[in-house]
């Protein structure tokens, strides 16, 4: 009889001792590649259930106030740990690169090697195709061997933005002209 009044205490208290309610769970998450900075919206694409790539459009001011309606409407958590490029479209003003880049820095955990650059309008069509990213992310790292000025990753722009009041920051430019190609553009922030 003691031995199962043991073994009943045991059961009921494995039961309230293993609970994980709080946990992080990567089946209500959602895991970001692709941030696209558009003039009036943001699209993230992210890896769905069916580990393929999905896109989904947020249109907010701020990329903030995005990923804040991202979590609401689609998914509780938001990972940015596993992002690799940040496309900001042609007609970005300047403005959002410094405030899309300052909340990620500050909110989340992510690669300091996460790759930004300003895309053309072709290639922002294309980037939910994996193939279209590695392209993207292969041009960037061509013209930053190329181009020490090129403020190519996360970290470097960011060490370049701290440096003063007004900053001046070399982006790669990736556009289509009869495959994925790069140039360097000037960007003026002011913070």
């Amino acid at each position: 009889m003691i031995k199962k009044v043991l073994a009943l205490m045991f059961v009921l208290s494995s039961v309230f001792l293993c609970g994980c309610d709080n946990s992080k769970r990567i089946d209500k998450a959602v895991i970001i590649e692709c941030i696209i900075v558009d003039k009036s919206d943001y699209k993230f694409i992210y890896i769905s259930d069916e580990e393929k790539s999905e896109t989904v459009k947020i249109e907010e001011e701020s990329l903030e106030k995005a990923l804040k309606t991202l979590k609401t409407e689609h998914k509780p958590e938001i990972v940015l740990s596993k992002l690799e490029l940040i496309a900001f479209a042609e007609n970005v003003d300047s403005e959002k690169y410094y405030s899309a880049l300052q909340y990620i820095k500050n909110n989340y955990a992510v690669s300091p090697s996460v790759y930004t650059a300003v895309c053309s309008n072709d290639i922002l069509k294309l980037l939910d195709e994996p193939k279209t990213l590695e392209k993207c992310t292969e041009q960037i790292m061509i013209l930053e061997k190329k181009d020490t000025d090129i403020s190519s990753t996360l970290l470097k722009m960011n060490n370049n933005l701290n440096k003063s009041k007004k900053s001046l920051l070399y982006l790669p430019h990736i556009s289509k002209n009869n495959g994925v190609t790069g140039e360097k553009v000037e960007i003026m922030i002011k913070k």
